[in-house]
């Protein structure tokens, strides 16, 4: 199958040719040439300003390792500059239509030196160490501050004139040359370990050795002259051969993909393709299906891309994953692939079978095939418009002809399935079964009636023995063991006209309607993972699934795949992108036993891989740079910035080179940004930032759906102006409480002079408080005076001065509903002290600091303190302790110890009942009363 090649040279990239590529971690593919080390994001080409040193000499090797991206050179220098360097724009070089910029390549000057001979490759092992080789002055690595040489005549190397150098999965390094491979690594101690690998200690063909390549499976793949690709089993060191017979010169790369497809660049025909499993080799001849004929490099990326480099030094790229196989038939309308890959193929005018390169015809032109299916026994059966089916053996062998003279109701057969036991064909005259001992004996026809009499588009056998019928009108018919199941809605959507189905590794069943609706049934309930507005188009032909659970739905100018774990991830491709289609008829599309899809189209077919590869779906977005009122910096090491420095633009790329054009993308800058903004564009600008904290996100979609999509983030501060700085604003209001307070102390002087004016009414304001205050408080207020009187005439004054001001307060709180609980111990703290002053040592009261800001209701803890007072035994052996406290959220609590008087006081407790009964109407937390033989306390909450 040929892959369709698309040119990567959207923009010049300068005039001379490009000679190697590799690509970074984020995705960027760097190019070098004579002269230039190029940056590539699938749109255009940035140039690296490379010093005097390098000036003219052309770039051989590329790697990303320790950080950095490595170049070496022709005459065996080696520069490097930051994997993440910062690009800054220079002046136009008028000699170049590229942008160019400053990135910071260094030239590489380590203490041993460097060779003076051409750089053919670089390597990484896991423990740090670059490797890179000579081709005349060996192998070289640098390790912990020290370069190690490695050559023939000291260290036993097969061969000082290197080709290449790659890795194995057990991190040695393994080196081809024209005397065998070498097999090196650098112990922890720094002592140098070889071994070899040649046409002497080995069954290895051929000693001239031109590429490497890991299979990804812990093999190693061997290129050599004249012999093609053998593969080093390491774990048994089996040596396998690929490419028996091969005559297509001398292997200079090798690619995989998958298990079994293998892509090598030779010497004699260009570009050719390997199949391990078939066993077989092909050239792809230049013209259509490849741009030329001699390639310089080829490469693969993250997405499974394969990149070339012409002899002339220009680039292109093909997707892989799709190769078409050219046929000479324009009308495919039946596709199917046996187990021994061979292809079946039906088109108006006959069947024919491709295998081993061969196109053998089965069916004259007369006949007009319009399905094909592969039996268990590995019978081919051809259903044909109105001449009945075929049954022929895999070599091509007829074996069996059923029509409507022996027995057949219709001759035209639409679509044929089955199992071990039932072979289903569906004909214009309805749907029947055969059942059959052996091949090529007379089939017995049985009817089914339960399936009733309905057109049928598609017969499908899932994988529990039953069968699937897609009908024109009648909706979905489920067969199984004699018993039939219609559908005829999927959920509340109607369906009656079914047209493609098909079953994913997890077993469900999708299918299309009529009206471009794409359905998946579990067996359970029906599910509608992406609205028809979404799919690229209502016309589906075809429906198939891979192994690694992706949906392929064929059109007639193109195909989508459908990610079946990421509902809505759709990726569409067309002609342009390798997927060539035309009218595909709906049994034109079939899987072969190892997962690859098939699809007849216009002129051929094409096959969709179905290794599982794990390639890239999505593009993963980067920030490439920041700047500020246009200049950029290092955003990976600045990151905060003054006031009047925000102006931002942020430039980000989301690489993806399958399909540049249809990336979209997201963005937000957060702490800024209510919503997400969407974008073609790569640039996002924000003038006028305000001070403050920022996140910028950006994520990137070929699809549109960007649920679970990569993102790309970058965090930044903005400081606020020095008089917003918190010691600004601290010594502000310092310097205005200290005004403030200076301004008090005057009015304070101004207030004492008028102190006496209102002494004067004081007089007047008590006997008005006589009419205003509660008359439960007032009584008990005049018991606990005439107390005083009695027992300490000499402290009566003093307590009536003390009184007169806590009356002023019971008169300020009396309209009031609430106070703030810290006034109300204030209150107290003067209630106290008149107690105090009654009852000397025998009574005490203990309460804290409170700072908060709750509330209470006016005299509550006086009224209880007073009861405390008023209901207990006071005296020198039995002192009373009155306690308030914070204890419990939300409450305050008053606790005394119990020593009641033995004859009780006057009253009937309606202090505490009317507190209860209050704070019960203003609907806060009950107020709780606790007693025992020791202590009294009330809990009183705090609002």
């Amino acid at each position: 199958q040929y892959p369709t090649f698309h040119m990567q040279s959207l923009k010049e990239y300068g005039a001379q040719p490009l000679q190697c590529m590799m690509q970074d971690s984020s995705g960027w593919m760097w190019f070098g040439g004579k002269g230039q080390l190029l940056r590539y994001d699938g749109f255009q080409f940035q140039a690296v300003l490379l010093p005097e040193p390098f000036k003219n000499i052309g770039i051989t090797a590329l790697i990303q390792a320790n950080g950095c991206i490595w170049a070496g050179f022709d005459n065996g220098l080696i520069g490097y500059l930051p994997a993440h360097a910062l690009f800054i724009p220079q002046k136009p070089n008028f000699n170049s239509d590229l942008p160019q910029f400053d990135a910071g390549f260094k030239l590489w000057t380590p203490e041993e030196g460097l060779p003076g001979k051409k750089i053919t490759a670089f390597a990484a092992d896991p423990n740090g160490g670059l490797w890179f080789s000579s081709y005349g002055e060996g192998l070289y690595c640098a390790v912990k501050g020290h370069i190690y040489q490695w050559n023939q005549e000291d260290d036993g190397l097969a061969n000082d004139e290197i080709y290449t150098i790659c890795a194995d999965p057990l991190g040695r390094i393994w080196v081809a040359t024209d005397a065998g491979i070498s097999i090196c690594r650098m112990s922890d101690d720094g002592k140098k370990q070889i071994s070899s690998l040649n046409t002497q200690n080995s069954s290895m063909p051929d000693n001239l050795v031109t590429a490497l390549m890991p299979d990804g499976f812990g093999n190693m793949l061997i290129g050599t002259f004249e012999h093609g690709v053998l593969r080093y089993h390491i774990s048994n060191h089996f040596l396998e051969n690929c490419t028996p017979n091969w005559n297509f010169g001398a292997v200079n790369q090798i690619l995989t993909y998958g298990t079994d497809d293998i892509w090598v660049n030779t010497t004699g025909v260009g570009l050719a393709h390997i199949d391990t499993h078939a066993g077989t080799h092909f050239a792809v001849p230049a013209g259509k299906s490849a741009p030329y004929s001699r390639y310089a490099k080829v490469f693969k990326d993250r997405e499974g891309l394969l990149w070339t480099l012409s002899e002339q030094g220009r680039p292109a790229t093909a997707n892989m994953r799709f190769g078409f196989l050219p046929l000479p038939y324009r009308d495919i309308q039946a596709v199917c692939v046996d187990v021994q890959n061979q292809v079946w193929i039906g088109t108006k005018n006959g069947a024919y079978r491709y295998a081993n390169h061969t196109l053998t015809t089965i069916l004259p032109e007369s006949e007009n095939i319009l399905s094909i299916w592969q039996a268990p026994d590995g019978s081919i059966w051809c259903g044909s418009f109105g001449n009945g089916v075929y049954q022929f053996s895999a070599d091509g062998q007829k074996l069996y002809h059923l029509n409507e003279k022996n027995g057949l109701l219709n001759g035209s057969v639409l679509s044929i399935s089955g199992n071990s036991n039932l072979i289903w064909l569906a004909t214009l005259g309805g749907v029947v079964a055969l059942e059959s001992e052996s091949p090529g004996k007379a089939a017995k026809i049985k009817e089914h009636p339960e399936l009733g009499s309905c057109y049928v588009y598609k017969i499908w056998a899932d994988q529990t023995e039953g069968f699937w019928f897609c009908t024109d009108g009648k909706g979905l018919l489920y067969w199984k063991n004699g018993k039939v199941q219609a559908f005829l809605s999927a959920g509340t959507t109607p369906i009656k006209t079914i047209y493609s189905i098909s079953q994913d590794n997890k077993n469900k069943i999708w299918f299309t309607t009529e009206k471009g609706n794409l359905f998946c049934y579990d067996g359970q309930k029906f599910e509608k993972p992406v609205d028809a507005s979404a799919l690229h188009s209502p016309n589906i032909a075809g429906l198939a699934t891979c192994p690694d659970n992706e949906l392929v739905l064929a059109y007639e100018d193109g195909l989508e795949i459908f990610n079946i774990d990421r509902n809505a991830h759709l990726r569409f491709y067309d002609a342009a992108l390798g997927a060539p289609l035309r009218e595909t008829s709906l049994n034109a599309i079939c899987t072969d036993t190892r997962g690859n899809i098939w699809i007849g189209s216009e002129g051929g077919l094409l096959r969709i891989a179905g290794y599982k590869a794990g390639y890239l779906e999505d593009p993963i977005p980067v920030i490439s740079s920041v700047s500020v009122f246009d200049h950029f910096f290092d955003f990976y090491q600045k990151s905060t910035f003054h006031y009047d420095e925000n102006y931002f633009s942020f430039h980000f790329a989301g690489l993806w080179y399958t399909n540049p054009e249809s990336v979209l993308y997201r963005y937000k800058l957060e702490g800024f940004d209510p919503e997400w903004k969407t974008s073609k564009d790569r640039i996002a600008t924000y003038p006028k930032l305000p001070p403050g904290n920022y996140t910028f996100r950006v994520q990137a979609s070929e699809h549109g759906n960007f649920d679970g999509v990569p993102v790309a983030s970058w965090q930044f501060t903005i400081s606020q102006p020095f008089w917003k700085r918190w010691w600004f604003v601290l010594s502000a209001l310092l310097l205005g409480a200290i005004l403030l307070y200076t301004l008090i102390r005057l009015r304070e002087n101004r207030l004492k002079k008028a102190e006496s004016l209102k002494k004067a009414m004081v007089e007047s304001q008590f006997s008005a408080l006589k009419s205003q205050i509660n008359p439960h408080f007032l009584f008990n207020s005049f018991n606990t005076l005439i107390t005083i009187i009695e027992e300490n005439p000499h402290t009566a004054v003093a307590y009536v001065e003390h009184l007169s001001d806590f009356y002023r307060s019971i008169m300020v709180y009396r309209e009031r509903d609430l106070i703030p609980l810290q006034e109300e111990m204030t209150l107290v703290r003067n209630f106290g002290f008149l107690l105090k002053n009654r009852y000397g040592d025998n009574f005490s009261l203990k309460m804290p600091e409170y700072h908060g800001n709750g509330q209470i209701m006016p005299l509550t803890l006086q009224m209880l303190v007073e009861n405390a007072v008023k209901h207990n035994i006071i005296s020198a052996a039995k002192p009373l302790h009155v306690e308030i406290f914070l204890e419990k959220p939300g409450y305050i609590t008053v606790r005394n110890n119990l020593q009641m008087k033995i004859k009780p006081e006057p009253g009937a407790q309606f202090g505490l009942r009317s507190l209860v009964e209050r704070y019960a109407l203003l609907g806060e937390r009950p107020v709780l009363i606790l007693k025992n033989n020791a202590w009294f306390s009330v809990e009183v909450p705090i609002v």
